[in-house]
């Protein structure tokens, strides 16, 4: 009888040897973001690869090889401010004027046209470009300190997408070099997709 009751709870602890099953996760509590997809462009094989910062709104930097008599090469630059707001075009233009004494925007060359379903405006500017030095300050948010470069010249940008938000190039440097740069960044601008 002893070895009956002795099977019988060996069999019963054996069927209750198994720890119950762990329980589900909790559902996330953070915000949800959604990946966007990056543009794809092609990089002209003459410009050099430049390391972007880790984060932030610039996604690629390239330097060109200097032109003429110039004594520096020009930066081009890549942004995505996101799909709001932040990403409208004529904000990010005015800001780009903004680095140019005077108001260069008014003489802007102005293009748009078509990259398959991307829509592109291209805006070109000339004259004396100043770098911050420093953080902005005051009421018109100008930095203490610039450094002041003459006959600069900016072709700008901006990509617009479907799905993708808008995308900005900035191309900005020594006149004659930017000059020599224009139609390979133009067909960097053409390779969008």
């Amino acid at each position: 009888m002893v070895s009956r009751y002795a099977t019988l709870l060996v069999l019963s602890l054996a069927a209750c040897s198994k720890s119950p099953a762990e329980p589900d996760p909790p559902p996330a509590t953070g915000p949800q973001t959604t990946s966007i997809a990056p543009l794809e462009w092609a990089t002209p094989a003459a410009w050099t690869v430049q390391d972007p910062p880790k984060s932030g709104p610039k996604k690629a930097a390239y330097k060109t090889t200097k032109a003429g008599d110039d004594k520096e090469e020009a930066d081009i630059e890549v942004f995505f401010y996101g799909t709001g707001a932040a990403g409208d075009p004529e904000k990010r233009f005015k800001e780009w004027f903004g680095q140019f004494d005077g108001d260069v925007g008014a003489q802007a060359k102005r293009e748009s046209f078509d990259v398959g379903a991307l829509k592109v405006e291209t805006v070109e500017v000339t004259g004396t470009y100043k770098i911050a030095l420093g953080p902005p300050v005051g009421p018109k948010k100008r930095a203490a300190m610039q450094m002041v470069k003459e006959n600069f010249r900016l072709v700008g940008a901006a990509v617009k997408t479907p799905d993708r938000g808008t995308w900005f190039f900035k191309m900005s440097g020594p006149s004659d070099t930017v000059q020599a740069a224009r139609d390979a960044f133009r067909t960097m601008l053409q390779s969008a997709k």
